[in-house]
C-alpha cells in the first residue's frame, strides 16, 4: 500500500516536473525567435518570406508529383543560410508563424 502511494505521487512529480519542462522549453524558443526577429535587416525578412512559403509547400505537398517542391524548399533554405539567417529550429517556427498570420489576415 505504501509502496503504491510512494509510486504514485512520485509519478506525479515526475509529470509535473516534465510538463514545467516543457514550459520552460517553449518559452525560451519564443525568446530566440523574439532575438532572431530582432536582428533581421529587410532583405533578411525578405528571404525569410521565400523561405516560409517553400516551407509551406514542402510540408503540404503531394508526394506523388516529384521532388520539385522539396528542390524549391532546399534552395529556399541555403538561400536563408548565405544571408546569415541561422538554420535551427526557432527559424522553422518564426517562418510558420507568418505563414499562419498571413493566412489570417487573408481570412479575415
Amino acid at each position: 500500500m505504501i509502496t503504491a502511494v510512494c509510486a504514485m505521487v512520485l509519478g506525479v512529480l515526475l509529470a509535473g516536473s516534465d510538463l514545467a519542462g516543457r514550459w520552460r522549453s517553449r518559452r525560451s524558443e519564443r525568446v530566440r525567435i523574439a532575438e532572431i526577429a530582432a536582428g533581421f535587416d529587410r532583405f533578411q525578412w525578405w528571404v525569410l518570406e521565400d523561405f516560409a512559403e517553400a516551407r509551406q509547400a514542402f510540408l503540404y505537398r503531394d508526394r506523388r508529383q516529384g521532388d520539385e517542391k522539396v528542390r524549391a524548399f532546399l534552395a529556399a533554405r541555403e538561400a536563408a543560410i548565405n544571408v546569415g539567417i541561422p538554420d535551427e529550429v526557432a527559424v522553422y517556427r518564426l517562418a510558420d508563424q507568418m505563414i499562419r498570420e498571413r493566412d489570417q489576415q487573408r481570412l479575415g
